[in-house]
């Protein structure tokens, strides 16, 4: 399957499962657990870079009262399809993006009672859509903003999105690993890994 099993092992899947821990709420984790893969050891080295991508959501990013509806000015910029055939389905991206935005603990709950969002997610989600929904997320939330809050936004869209009580939301680990590695390996990689990507609190990157 597109973006699934393939992509488990990699650090991006792994650090997204450690991240994805850590946004759990306690009384969650234990029901959720049985959906989760085993960790090894060796995944405790990305505990460090998981709080830090945290923090640097928590830090104001996502605050409701900041946050805007979605420009659909942004996805002509960022390479978005806007044409005639794609607006049906842009104009429900752009729901669920400001539905993801704003999440709390009705998210899901607000999805699941809107037949229009829930049947467009358990019909098309594939690599494709989640792109797409990432895409916009993103851009939504920061315009020119640091690469480690564009990387630390997808990890929150996938956590959310893998949230959701529906079927083929257990895909969006395997899309998430594969968004990181298509969008964001090569600056990560230049950077010396994802540790040393994350081990200080400079900002100020070149993308």
């Amino acid at each position: 399957m597109e973006g699934d099993l393939p992509l488990i092992t990699s650090d991006e899947y792994r650090l997204l499962e450690t991240y994805c821990q850590k946004r759990r709420k306690p009384q969650t984790r234990l029901r959720q657990s049985a959906c989760m893969y085993s960790f090894d050891a060796g995944d405790e080295k990305f505990s460090d870079v998981a709080e830090k991508l945290t923090q640097i959501v928590d830090n104001g990013l996502l605050d409701e009262e900041l946050l805007q509806p979605v420009d659909r000015r942004l996805n002509a910029d960022e390479g978005i399809e806007a044409d005639s055939d794609k607006d049906v389905d842009q104009d429900v991206i752009e729901k669920l993006v400001d539905l993801l935005k704003k999440s709390g603990d009705n998210l899901n709950e607000k999805i699941l009672s809107n037949h229009e969002l829930k049947g467009y997610l358990q019909r098309t989600f594939s690599y494709d859509v989640f792109k797409k929904l990432t895409k916009t997320f993103i851009t939504s939330v920061v315009q020119g903003g640091s690469k480690r809050e564009e990387i630390a936004l997808a990890f929150e869209v996938t956590s959310r999105l893998k949230a959701l009580d529906l079927q083929p939301m257990n895909r969006a680990m395997g899309y998430g690993a594969q968004y990181l590695q298509e969008y964001f390996a090569p600056w990560v990689k230049q950077h010396g890994g994802w540790e040393k990507a994350f081990e200080d609190d400079d900002d100020e990157e070149v993308h």
